[in-house]
């Protein structure tokens, strides 16, 4: 079983030792740049930096996979080189992830949204070496990644403002029905209607594909003649604020 299979399937091994458990800290010690990777299909190479700002090396692993996170990595089959797929990182440095598209055919009129991978096994503790009982976890993180053809009409910018918006009413609670038109899909972390404390809201964060629709229960019942105003992400992952009319 080699390294990715074993530690993909989130092992955890806790054992006693003289009565007690050790307790590890429990976070990452890698971080990412970015929140999402955006290929634009002109472009020979993306580029994604891990930074180790732990106190130990630590060893990492990089994949794309369609979107079921349960899958073997090994069974997938991407039109893309990451290059180093598995990388040992020492405190304080940085490593950089290159991604090239092999030119495999994708769609050509809308984007293609795969997800990137980063998994993370910290080096044994001290006390696995001296032969006693220890807790060891790996950490995996998944960003968007965005493969975007060349060509497409419009701008992914203009996306979130092409947005058509309806009011509906399903099992007596207000749902906005969210329909895109454009080739981008666009990420909506928050819509509301009306200002204030109680306003109608959705705050759980959704996505809607490229000629998509999306449905995005509210937090009370709101009036049917009112503006929607929502928040997107951009390509940087930054927050974006727009005004719609309800149709």
């Amino acid at each position: 079983m080699n390294f990715l299979t074993f530690a993909i399937r989130f092992f955890a091994t806790a054992l006693l030792a003289t009565g007690a458990l050790f307790s590890l800290p429990a976070h990452a010690s890698v971080v990412i740049a970015g929140t999402r990777v955006v290929y634009n299909a002109a472009d020979s190479e993306v580029t994604l930096k891990l930074t180790n700002i732990g106190k130990n090396p630590a060893l990492t692993q990089v994949w794309l996979d369609k979107g079921d996170a349960s899958v073997d990595p090994s069974r997938l089959d991407l039109p893309f080189l990451l290059t180093p797929a598995l990388a040992r990182i020492e405190p304080g440095k940085s490593q950089t992830i290159r991604i090239s598209y092999t030119g495999e055919p994708l769609a050509q009129d809308r984007e293609t949204l795969l997800w990137l991978n980063m998994l993370e096994v910290p080096p044994k503790p001290v006390a696995a070496q001296a032969g006693a009982n220890y807790v060891q976890l790996a950490f995996r993180s998944r960003l968007k990644f965005f493969f975007r053809p060349a060509g497409l009409p419009g701008d992914a910018n203009d996306a979130p403002g092409k947005l058509t918006w309806r009011l509906v009413t399903e099992q007596g609670k207000s749902v906005l029905q969210v329909s895109n038109p454009t080739p981008y899909h666009v990420t909506i972390i928050e819509a509301h209607i009306g200002a204030g404390d109680h306003a109608p809201k959705f705050d759980e964060g959704d996505m809607v594909a490229p000629h998509g629709q999306a449905s995005l229960p509210l937090t009370g019942m709101a009036p049917a003649d009112g503006k929607v105003s929502f928040t997107t992400l951009n390509d940087y992952g930054g927050a974006m604020k727009y005004e719609a009319a309800l149709q």
